[in-house]
């Protein structure tokens, strides 16, 4: 290969590496001074076993820089026209150095990447078969039973694939998620019904948009997808590979109705001295959140002492949709009654409750857009109220002792 042609790859090689750290870097390109009081650059490189910013890291450059050239020997000036004396043979030119080569080397192994999501379906207890993407942690970052445990939620009328950026952004950061297309939505269209008839099971297909979520058992009924992805992490908690006690369920639009009303329901479970049931979530993100929709309703899991005063809660919403906007500024006051006051000082050791005003028209899972603030106070406030506390929440294995799930 001559020397143009290697540096043309070469080139090609460097705008490679610079196109897939870009797509990864948006969570944290916005400024977060705002909402934590300081900003948080991602470290060059998370260390095996440490939070992903145990130690303050300078800002990384907005692209790899190209690895510099050797520089090429000077040249040597032309001989006078005389011949050389024949004790001292001329010497040969030197041959031109492969500096792609050289380059190559200094670059060393090239990192692994996180692991490929997996996609499965799962039965709930009611009958739905719902279609879920796990996206595991990158290796290397912490240790299995260090891992955060996600579970996103998206709004009515979309799918799990609208957090896949999201989900794979944080896999190098090392956190755990699963996404489920919730029940009518995506590839979740089948339902096992019984039917009164025959008395058999029957396989249906039912839709979003035919589905009567008027009625009460059917708004309940979503919850139980929620608790079919608790029951996958918490199988991957029993072999040590996450910390279901860490458990952070993220909802958009209809979506924080289910996250709310599952994580009151998840805080309801009875307290048993050999076996613990529940109580893992401790931690909301709720994107352009919403009280109400037909028959669901948050109000009440609002009023839950759980949410009200103990779990920590981020709310984003973008902040030129006039609706929206004071949805979610009633909501954050009504749970801002709950907390303490906290003086300015101690905000970053012990705020849990914060809101992000984004701005934009975009709502739900669209604020998850590269440009915006949110993506990145999302990685800090899981830094901040899971990862730096993660003492608080030891691993446990949760197997119950009568054989149950």
């Amino acid at each position: 290969m001559n020397p143009a042609s290697s540096n043309h790859v070469f080139r090609q090689t460097v705008w490679g590496l610079a196109a897939a750290l870009a797509a990864g870097a948006f969570l944290l390109a916005a400024p977060q001074r705002d909402v934590f009081g300081q900003a948080a650059p991602p470290p060059s490189k998370p260390a095996p076993a440490e939070p992903a910013t145990a130690k303050p890291a300078a800002a990384a450059p907005a692209g790899p820089s190209t690895p510099a050239t050797p520089p090429a020997a000077a040249p040597t000036p032309a001989a006078k026209p005389a011949t050389p004396p024949a004790a001292k043979p001329a010497t040969p030119p030197a041959k031109p150095a492969v500096a792609p080569k050289a380059d190559a080397a200094k670059a060393g192994p090239k990192e692994e990447p996180p692991p490929e999501p997996e996609n499965f379906f799962v039965r709930t207890k009611d009958g739905w078969n719902i279609f879920c993407t796990f996206y595991g942690p990158k290796k290397g970052i912490r240790r299995g039973k260090d891992v955060v445990p996600i579970i996103m939620l998206h709004g009515w009328g979309g799918q799990g694939s609208e957090y896949a950026t999201l989900a794979t952004v944080l896999q190098h950061w090392g956190f755990a998620t699963i996404v489920p297309d919730l029940r009518g939505h995506g590839r979740s269209v089948s339902v096992i019904r019984r039917n009164p008839r025959t008395n058999e099971d029957e396989d249906k297909t039912a839709k979003y948009d035919s589905l009567d979520f008027k009625r009460e058992k059917d708004a309940d009924g979503i919850l139980n997808d929620v608790e079919a992805m608790k029951k996958v992490l918490m199988d991957k908690n029993n072999k040590g590979e996450l910390n279901i006690e860490m458990l952070t369920v993220v909802g958009a639009e209809v979506g924080t109705i289910v996250a709310l009303n599952w994580a009151a329901l998840d805080w309801n479970w009875p307290v048993m001295p050999a076996f613990k049931q529940g109580q893992d979530v401790k931690a909301l993100i709720l994107l352009t959140p919403t009280q109400t929709f037909e028959r669901m309703n948050a109000s009440q899991a609002l009023q839950h002492q759980a949410i009200s005063r103990r779990l920590s809660i981020l709310i984003a919403v973008g902040d030129q949709q006039p609706r929206d906007l004071s949805e979610a500024k009633k909501i954050h006051t009504r749970l801002e009654r709950g907390r303490d006051p906290i003086e300015p000082e101690d905000r970053l050791r012990k705020q849990d409750l914060f809101l992000i005003l984004a701005p934009t028209p975009l709502q739900g899972t669209k604020l998850l857009d590269r440009a915006l603030p949110v993506g990145g106070n999302i990685m800090k406030f899981l830094e901040l109220r899971l990862l730096n506390k993660r003492e608080d929440y030891p691993w446990a294995e949760r197997k119950n002792p009568l054989g149950g799930t």
